[in-house]
C-alpha cells in the first residue's frame, strides 16, 4: 500500500515539474525574442491578421502608389504616345501657384510630374517616330517603378545646377532623395520616396535659387489629377 502511495506521489511530482518546465521554457522563448513559437492555428491566424493590419494601415496613410498601371493602361499609354511623334505629356504639367520673382532668368517653361504613364507614352512616341516600331508591354516595364515619384523642371540653359527643389505637404517639407541635372543644364529632375507622401492630400513643389531662397516659384500638386 505504501509503495502504491509513493508511486502516485512520484507521478504527480513529475507531472508538476513537467508543467513548470514547459511554462519556463515558453517564457524564455518569448523573453529572448525567439521566433520558434509553437505552430498553432492561433499563431498563424494572428500573423495573418497582423499582415492585414499593416497593409490596411499603409493604405489609410496614403502610402499606396496611385499610379500603378494594368496591362490595359500600359497599352493605352503606348497607343497615346504612338499617335503623336512629339508627345510631351502636357496633361502632366503642374499649374503655377505663386512666384516671388519677376526676374526672367528665374522663369520656368514647364514643370511636370513624371508618372509611369507619362514615361511609357514618351518612350512609345520616340520609338515610333524614330524607328517606326510599336513598343511592347514587356519592353516598357523598365520605365515603371512604384517606389518613387519624380518631377522635372525645364529651365533656362545652365540654370538647373543653381536651383533646388522641395515638396511641401501639410506644412511639412519633404526633401528629394535623388536630384539630377541634364548635360545642358536646362532640366532638373528630383525623385521622392512614395513612403514620404500622402497621395490623398494636396501638396506643392517649391523651386528656389540656392544662393537666394527668397526667390522661388511654387507649383500645385493634386495627385489624383494625374491618374490615367
Amino acid at each position: 500500500m505504501k509503495v502504491k502511495i509513493l508511486f502516485v506521489l512520484l507521478t504527480i511530482s513529475l507531472a508538476i515539474n513537467a508543467v513548470i518546465f514547459y511554462g519556463l521554457s515558453k517564457y524564455d522563448l518569448v523573453e529572448k525574442g525567439s521566433t520558434q513559437l509553437p505552430k498553432t492555428s492561433m499563431t498563424e491566424d494572428s500573423l495573418k491578421l497582423l499582415d492585414k493590419d499593416v497593409i490596411e494601415a499603409k493604405i489609410k496613410s496614403g502610402y499606396g502608389y496611385i499610379y500603378s498601371l494594368t496591362d490595359d493602361q500600359i497599352m493605352k499609354a503606348i497607343n497615346e504616345g504612338k499617335k503623336d511623334g512629339a508627345y510631351f505629356g502636357e496633361d502632366f504639367k503642374l499649374p503655377l501657384l505663386s512666384s516671388t520673382s519677376n526676374d526672367s532668368t528665374f522663369e520656368y517653361r514647364d514643370v511636370f510630374i513624371n508618372t509611369p504613364y507619362r514615361f511609357v507614352a514618351i518612350h512609345s512616341s520616340n520609338q515610333y517616330a524614330k524607328y517606326d516600331r510599336t513598343s511592347s508591354i514587356e519592353e516598357v516595364w523598365k520605365f515603371i517603378s512604384y517606389d518613387h515619384i519624380s518631377f522635372s523642371a525645364y529651365v533656362m540653359r545652365g540654370w538647373a545646377k543653381m536651383l533646388a527643389i522641395e515638396m511641401i505637404q501639410e506644412g511639412r517639407i519633404i526633401q528629394p532623395y535623388k536630384t539630377e541635372n541634364n548635360a545642358n543644364g536646362d532640366m532638373k529632375s528630383v525623385s521622392f520616396s512614395v513612403n514620404d507622401i500622402d497621395f490623398r492630400e494636396p501638396a506643392s513643389l517649391k523651386i528656389f535659387e540656392k544662393s537666394n531662397p527668397e526667390k522661388y516659384a511654387e507649383y500645385k500638386i493634386a495627385f489624383e489629377d494625374y491618374v490615367k
